[in-house]
């Protein structure tokens, strides 16, 4: 089954891969932008010293970092083969 944009006909399913990669892109980005909020609390408001890079905000961080790589390699698992060359 196809859905018909303006100019070309996208497959259901390529479409539905688009919707999870971009829905682990906004998740990503999220727990990006909570974790950033969080250890800025931590540094300017709290001024806690001796803080490790495994501390929880920045472990939300790198989570919000490989979620939304996860999502972009779900995207480009999607588009890769229309941009591969046709048989004749």
């Amino acid at each position: 089954m196809f859905v018909t944009t303006a100019s070309v006909p996208v497959p259901v399913r390529a479409v539905e891969r688009w919707r999870a990669a971009m829905a682990l892109m906004g998740l990503g980005l999220g727990l990006t932008t909570a974790g950033l909020g969080w250890d800025f609390y931590v540094h300017e408001i709290v001024r806690q010293a001796g803080e490790s890079i495994f501390a929880a905000p920045h472990l939300l961080i790198f989570a919000g970092f490989g979620i939304s790589g996860l999502g972009f390699l779900v995207a480009l698992a999607g588009v890769r083969p229309w941009l591969a060359p046709r048989a004749a």
